[in-house]
C-alpha cells in the first residue's frame, strides 16, 4: 500500500488507524506525546547535513520501567534538537545503535536524550512482548520510518509505504516444526531449555509436563516470526553495504548437489553459530513467556518460590538474557550479510546452517511461470540464476538484493510451484 500526502507532514502517520490504535493502548499511551515531538524534530534533523554527509539515526522512545536494551546514559542528558542529532549521528551506526528518549525526560518544555542503546529488534521480537520497541529512523533527506511492534510505516519523501512483513512469515510453515521440536527436547545436550538461567539445571520433571503445550505453543506462534525477522535483518544489512547480494535456503542435504553450482566455497563443516542464536532467541522467548505468567518449568530452589520473587526474576534475569539474545542474533545475521558481498550466492540449510558462500549458480530450466519469466527479462544475471536455481530444488528459498537496494524473494513449494515478491523493508 502506498499512500501520497498532500504536504511534507511525518507527523500525519499518527491518523493511520493502526498507528492510532497501537498508540491508545496502555503500553504506548505515556509516550504517545514524545512520539510527536520525536518525529518533527527527526524530520528537520535529516534535513540537515554533517560535513557534507546524509544524516542517519535512529531514536528508540523506551517504556518508563521495562526497557528493550540496557542503557548507556548520558549526564547530563542532552536537548534532543537538530543541531545536537547533526552532531552526534555519526558517532552512531542507524541500524546498531539509537539514541534513547525516555517518559519523563523533560527539562522545562524541552525533550531529552537519556543515553544511547542497542538498537531494538522490532522484527525479530514477538508481537506479545511487552514492551514492545517505538523507534523513529531516518536514513536521509525526506526518509523517515516510523516502527511500533509489528507495524512498521516507512516515509519516503513525501509517500506512506507500508513494510507488510507477512508474507516472509508465511515462508515458514513447513520449516517451523523442526525448530520448535529442538527447542521442545529436554534430552538434547545443546537444548535450549537451558537458556535464561545460572548455570545448567535440570528441569522438574513435574513442570515441565504440566507447561510442555504452552511452552510449546509459545515457540509455535513465534518461530515464523522470528524466521522472517532473520530474513529481514540480513536483507538490510545487505542493503547498507550498497554492493548487492543473494542467499539461498536448500533443504538438506544439499552437498552432494554439484549440479546447482558452477563453483562454490564449501565449509568443511556446516556452521551452526547463526541457527544456534535462532535456537537461543526463541527459547528464551518461550521461556520468558511461561515465566511471565507464573509458570516455571525448573525445580524449586533455582528460584524464590514467592510471586514477587517470580517476577524480579522475570524482569531482571530472564528478560535481559532475551534482549541480549537478539543482540547477538543480529550479529550473526551481520556476518551472513558480508558473506554475501563477495560474487555469488551464501548457501544455508533450512535450520540456517551456514554451508557455503560465493557459491555460482547454473540453474539451467526454462519451466517458469509466466509472470514470473516476464519480471526475469527487466532484470540481471543474478536474479535470472537465482530464480532459475530455485525452480530446480522444492521447498527452496533465495533472496536476491540489488545493488539499488531492491530486494526479491524467490521460492518454491514442496510440489515445485515456484512464486516470487519483493521484499519492502
Amino acid at each position: 500500500m502506498i499512500q501520497t500526502m498532500e504536504d511534507l507532514d511525518p507527523i500525519s502517520v499518527l491518523n493511520d488507524e493502526r498507528v492510532a490504535t497501537l498508540l491508545n493502548d496502555s503500553s504506548y499511551s505515556a509516550r504517545k506525546e514524545l512520539l510527536k515531538d520525536v518525529l518533527r524534530v527527526s524530520f528537520i534533523a535529516g534535513l540537515h547535513l554533517n560535513e557534507g554527509r546524509q544524516l542517519r539515526f535512529a531514536i528508540a522512545i523506551e517504556d518508563k520501567v521495562l526497557k528493550t536494551t540496557r542503557v548507556d546514559r548520558f549526564d547530563p542528558p542532552i536537548p534532543l534538537e537538530a543541531r545536537y542529532l547533526q552532531s552526534l549521528s555519526p558517532a552512531l551506526s542507524e541500524n546498531v545503535d539509537c539514541f534513547i528518549v525516555e517518559e519523563g525526560a523533560r527539562h522545562g518544555n524541552t525533550l531529552m536524550i537519556v543515553g544511547t542503546a542497542a538498537l531494538p529488534q522490532g522484527e525479530l521480537l514477538p508481537s506479545s512482548m511487552y514492551p514492545r520497541p517505538l523507534v523513529v529512523s531516518v536514513n536521509g533527506p525526506g526518509r523517515i520510518c516510523l516502527e511500533i511492534g509489528d507495524v512498521k510505516i516507512a516515509y519516503d519523501r513525501g509517500e506512506w509505504m507500508d513494510c507488510n512483513r507477512s508474507r516472509v512469515e508465511n515462508l515458514w510453515k513447513e520449516i517451523a516444526p523442526a525448530f520448535v521440536g529442538k527447542v521442545s527436547t529436554p534430552c538434547n545436550i545443546s537444548n535450549g531449555l537451558t537458556y535464561g538461567l545460572y548455570g545448567h539445571p535440570s528441569l522438574d520433571a513435574s513442570s515441565w509436563e504440566s507447561y510442555k503445550s504452552e511452552y510449546v505453543n509459545y515457540a509455535n506462534e513465534y518461530c515464523p516470526k522470528l524466521l522472517g525477522g532473520v530474513i529481514e535483518v540480513i536483507v538490510r544489512e545487505i542493503q547498507i553495504a550498497e554492493h548487492g547480494g543473494a542467499f539461498m535456503l536448500l533443504p538438506s542435504p544439499v552437498r552432494r548437489d554439484n549440479t546447482l553450482f558452477q563453483e562454490k566455497r564449501w565449509y568443511s563443516g556446516i556452521r551452526q553459530e547463526l541457527s544456534e542464536a535462532i535456537h537461543k532467541s526463541l527459547a528464551l522467548n518461550s521461556i520468558y513467556m511461561l515465566a511471565s505468567q507464573g509458570m516455571w518449568i525448573y525445580p524449586e530452589g533455582v528460584l524464590p518460590t514467592e510471586p514477587d520473587d517470580l517476577k524480579y526474576w522475570v524482569d531482571r534475569i530472564v528478560y535481559p538474557q532475551l534482549t541480549n539474545s537478539y543482540i547477538d542474533l543480529r550479529s550473526q545475521c551481520q556476518r551472513i550479510a558480508r558473506l554475501a558481498n563477495a560474487d555469488g550466492a551464501v548457501v544455508l540449510d533450512t535450520m540456517f546452517g551456514l554451508e557455503a558462500f560465493s557459491a555460482k549458480l547454473k540453474g539451467e530450466t526454462n519451466n517458469l511461470p509466466a509472470v514470473l519469466a516476464r519480471f526475469l527479462d527487466s532484470r540481471g544475471n543474478r536474479h535470472n540464476s537465482m530464480a532459475r536455481a530455485i525452480a530446480t530444488v522444492p521447498s527452496s528459498i533465495g533472496i536476491v538484493v540489488s545493488q539499488d537496494g531492491n530486494a526479491v524473494c524467490f521460492h518454491s513449494s514442496p510440489e515445485n510451484n515456484v512464486d516470487f515478491f519483493e521484499l519492502v523493508l
